[in-house]
């Protein structure tokens, strides 16, 4: 497996998608929503246009939605994308990144020239992040995923701001939307960045999607940096729609409440298997057979994320999406059926 290979990889040699049930990418199940699937195609002739340079609807929206400044704003398609403008505008000497973590964190500080500094959490401890120990080892840069990917843990706002008193401080709320929790947003300041997916929450990764919230200095830094055009047409006029439908999140959220407590309870009985407990919408577990179990799985087209390639884990740790009761329940009926194999 490759050091930064991510889920989602359901794509043949020949560039063809598969028929997979895809447990490897933590994407909202329900889908596009009724309004951006209209206004994708109420807009698709538009394609022949220049998307807006300043995206000024969807900073509008965005603003709007979650009272932010426009001047604060950085538009990007996708989250990732500010990693790689941040680190080859800012160029910070040490990068420090608890793990496991995001991948893309440690690839966009290294092509950024960066020295990057690994803070081990432990299993034993569910990998909650102690930051009295980190702040000892803390450099330039410290990158906080909110909710963490793949463990699904969420540190406290108040831990955020003690970080930011001895360095600067990157902070991923790709999944926030997910939960009805406080964002660190309201702390943006000149040691603390906050950037955020759209296409998880919406469904929408093939367009990608994302912001940041930064400072205004910054942010002015970083739009200069960037490509003009990197939010497309239709990702602009997608984002506008999205964060006009409230009730889709409301929706997502109710689903997410039920469809977990069911999923945990339901991989809780299997045999062998240690669970992480997850916050947002996919969850962390451990088998000492995971290799055999990803493999009898693909043989049933049912993809789970192999996490051995995360840095702090290994090939005992998968993670999985949590989708529909329909998709839960063909994945956890199959893997019991795996784990009764085993005995």
């Amino acid at each position: 497996m490759e050091r930064y290979e991510h889920g989602g990889q359901i794509y043949d040699a020949k560039g063809l998608a598969g028929d997979w049930l895809d447990f490897s990418a933590n994407i909202n199940p329900l889908g596009l929503s009724e309004k951006i699937l209209q206004t994708l195609t109420d807009n698709l002739r538009g394609v022949v246009n220049y998307p807006d340079p300043q995206a000024s609807e969807l900073k509008r929206a965005i603003s709007n939605r979650y009272d932010v400044p426009e001047k604060n704003l950085v538009l990007l398609n996708g989250a990732a994308e500010f990693f790689y403008l941040y680190f080859n505008a800012l160029r910070p000497a040490r990068v420090v990144i608890p793990v496991p973590s995001f991948s893309e964190y440690e690839r966009a500080a290294r092509a950024g020239s960066c020295e990057v500094k690994y803070f081990f959490t432990r299993a034993e401890e569910n990998f909650s992040l102690d930051v009295d120990k980190l702040e000892v080892t803390a450099a330039d840069c410290v990158i906080i995923g909110r909710p963490n990917n793949p463990t699904g843990n969420l540190l406290a706002p108040e831990k955020i701001l003690r970080l930011a008193e001895v360095a600067s401080v990157v902070v991923d709320e790709s999944f926030i939307d997910f939960l009805e929790v406080e964002s660190v947003r309201k702390f943006v300041s000149k040691k603390i960045s906050v950037v955020q997916s759209l296409t998880k929450i919406f469904a929408i990764p093939g367009l990608r999607l994302g912001f940041a919230v930064v400072e205004e200095n910054l942010a002015r830094r970083l739009n200069l940096c960037k490509d003009v055009w990197n939010v497309n047409f239709l990702a602009q006029k997608a984002g506008v729609a999205a964060l006009d439908d409230e009730d889709f999140l409301k929706r997502t959220r109710a689903w997410l409440e039920i469809e977990k407590k069911f999923f945990v309870a339901r991989l809780e009985k299997m045999s062998g298997i240690k669970i992480f407990p997850p916050t947002v919408n996919f969850i962390l577990f451990r088998h000492e057979n995971a290799d055999k179990i990803l493999n009898e799985l693909r043989c049933e087209k049912i993809l789970l994320r192999s996490c051995a390639n995360f840095t702090g884990l290994d090939e005992t740790y998968l993670r999985s999406a949590i989708r529909s009761r329909k998709e839960n329940l063909r994945l956890l009926d199959a893997l019991k059926k795996i784990l009764e194999g085993f005995k």
